[in-house]
This record gives structure tokens, C-alpha cells and sequence, in this order.
């Protein structure tokens, strides 16, 4: 198998990994009564990557303790993800549409490349711009076109998928800061950030109860939420082996973002049955014209490609 197969194979394992994901949040969060079954939901996900993280860094040899500014970040990045993750499941406890929710939440990119020229001196060129006003497009689009009036009154759902997009793009840049650090010690004490958050949340609220709770709908949350915490494990590694078998990052993205997109958007409408109108679609395609503006990488490849496609060919 060459290597262009091999990285292929990893990245869509990947893309699986994240629809799978969101597909069992829209099942959490149809069973699940209120935000705190979705806390619950975050809670039992990080006592999996607690576990995980501290297993394979004992196992490796490697120390917990790298420095206080890898663990404060990592700590930080847990917090955050926190919040987003139980957002992600409340989304669906208000009926929200995965196709819709998953494409929002892929616009981190707008207030990530804001946030990268902002605190890391990454200024955006006059491309960059037009990308970020594609992606706005993109997402009006993907709402279906409505009007000003009609965007305000939009569901609540769809202003959690906006924070949610916002809280992965405070990630991304805290993951810029943070990047030395090794991805099973910042998964552990991400993840046992995450698992303190949890149980205090349902502390503060008096609900500890639901640990003790196994009543049918609490056992299915507590098996897929379960299931996902090894799931995002997979996704972990499915990372990591694609720029192992030889993937550049550029193309990584576009086989990545395109897969996601479009395999989360197809699951929503054939299990959910949820709608797949124009606009969905319509957005999908601006997504990717704005994706390939913003990032230099994308625009560097698709750029050399198109240029080898036009170029002549020899004659023998």
C-alpha cells in the first residue's frame, strides 16, 4: 500500500470518528431531559480520557508534570472544553440540526483567524478577508438565506452552535500556545479539568444524584457517552497516524473538513431525517471557496494543482 493510500485511510478513519461523535451527541441529547444530564453526558466522557491519558503516559514513562505553563494551558483548554462539549450535547436537547450545528461550529475558522492575528501576529492579507466574508456567506446560506429580522429570531439552538464555534476557536488558540506539550499529558489534565468542572456544576445544582441514577434513559447516557469518550481516543490517534503515513497538512484539511461536512450532514438526514435543502448544500461549496481563501497551505496546493492540471503536456 503506498503512502498516499495510507493517510487517506487514517484521515477519513478520522472524519468517521468525528461524525460518529456527533451523531451519538444528537442521541444524548434527544435522551437527555435538561442541561444536566448533558453536564452528566461531558462528565463521564472525561473520566474515559482521564483514564486513557494517564495509562498511556505511565505506560510510555513520561512525566505528568512537563512545566506549570503546559499544565495551566492544558488546564485551560479542559475548561473551555468543558463548556463546548456540554453546549454540544444541549444543542440537540433543543432539537438542533446536526448538518447546520456541525457546519457553524466548522466557522471557527472566522474568529480563529481573528484571534491568531490578534494575539499571535498573524495578520490576514486581502485573500484571508474575502475568505472570512465567504464564510460568513457560507453561513447564511447554510441557514437559508433568511433575513435580518428572521436571523435574530433564530432558534436557540443555533446561538449555542454560535458560542460553541467561538469556545473552539479560544481552543485552537490555546492550542497555538501550547503545542509543545505532549497530547496525552494535556488530554490528562484536560480531561480531569473537565471531570472537576462536572462534578462541581452538579454539585453546585444539587444533582450529584445522577451518578446513582439507573433508570433506562441514564443507562443509554451513560453507555454512548462512554462509547464516545473511546471514540475520541480513536480520534486522537487517527491524527496522528495520517501525518505518520505521509499527509501534508494542507490536503489533511481539505480531506478532513470535506469528509466531516458532508458525512455528518448525509447521517443527519438519513437517520434523523433531517432536511437537506439548498442552502445546506449551497454552504457546503462557500465553505470550502472560504477555506481555501483563509488557509495558506490550502491555497499554496490547490494553487500548484491547478497550475500542473494547466500545464502543457509533453510530446514524445
Amino acid at each position: 500500500m503506498q503512502v498516499g493510500e495510507r493517510w487517506m485511510r487514517w484521515t477519513l478513519a478520522e472524519a468517521g470518528t468525528k461524525t460518529s461523535t456527533k451523531l451519538l451527541q444528537k442521541v444524548v441529547g434527544v435522551t437527555a431531559s435538561s442541561w444536566i444530564n448533558a453536564v452528566f453526558a461531558t462528565t463521564v466522557i472525561s473520566i474515559v480520557q482521564v483514564l486513557v491519558g494517564l495509562s498511556v503516559v505511565t505506560r510510555q514513562g513520561k512525566s505528568l508534570f512537563p512545566g506549570v505553563s503546559q499544565v495551566t494551558l492544558s488546564c485551560a483548554f479542559g475548561f473551555v472544553a468543558f463548556v463546548m462539549t456540554t453546549l454540544s450535547f444541549v444543542v440537540f436537547v433543543f432539537n438542533g440540526d446536526i448538518g447546520v450545528n456541525t457546519f457553524i461550529i466548522t466557522l471557527s475558522i472566522v474568529p480563529g483567524a481573528i484571534i491568531d492575528r490578534v494575539f499571535f501576529g498573524h495578520k490576514l492579507n486581502f485573500r484571508q478577508w474575502m475568505g472570512v466574508l465567504m464564510a460568513i456567506f457560507a453561513g447564511y446560506a447554510v441557514l437559508d438565506f433568511p433575513s435580518l429580522s428572521q436571523a435574530f429570531k433564530s432558534p436557540t439552538w443555533v446561538w449555542l452552535s454560535l458560542a460553541t464555534a467561538l469556545l473552539a476557536a479560544v481552543n485552537q488558540g490555546i492550542t497555538q500556545k501550547n503545542k509543545a506539550v505532549d497530547p496525552f499529558v494535556k488530554n490528562f489534565w484536560g480531561g480531569l479539568t473537565t471531570l472537576i468542572s462536572g462534578v462541581v456544576s452538579l454539585l453546585i445544582v444539587g444533582s450529584l444524584s445522577v451518578f446513582t441514577d439507573f433508570s433506562v434513559s441514564m443507562q443509554k447516557i451513560w453507555l454512548i457517552s462512554a462509547l464516545m469518550g473511546f471514540i475520541i481516543v480513536g480520534m486522537w490517534s487517527f491524527n496522528l497516524l495520517s501525518y505518520k503515513g505521509g499527509a501534508s497538512i494542507a490536503l489533511k484539511k481539505l480531506v478532513m473538513n470535506g469528509s466531516y461536512l458532508v458525512t455528518a450532514m448525509l447521517g443527519g438526514v438519513l437517520i434523523f431525517n433531517e432536511s437537506l435543502t439548498a442552502g445546506k448544500v449551497s454552504g457546503i461549496l462557500f465553505f470550502f471557496i472560504a477555506f481555501t481563501l483563509m488557509d495558506k497551505g490550502t491555497w499554496e496546493f490547490v494553487r500548484k494543482s491547478l497550475g500542473r492540471k494547466n500545464e502543457p503536456a509533453n510530446v514524445v
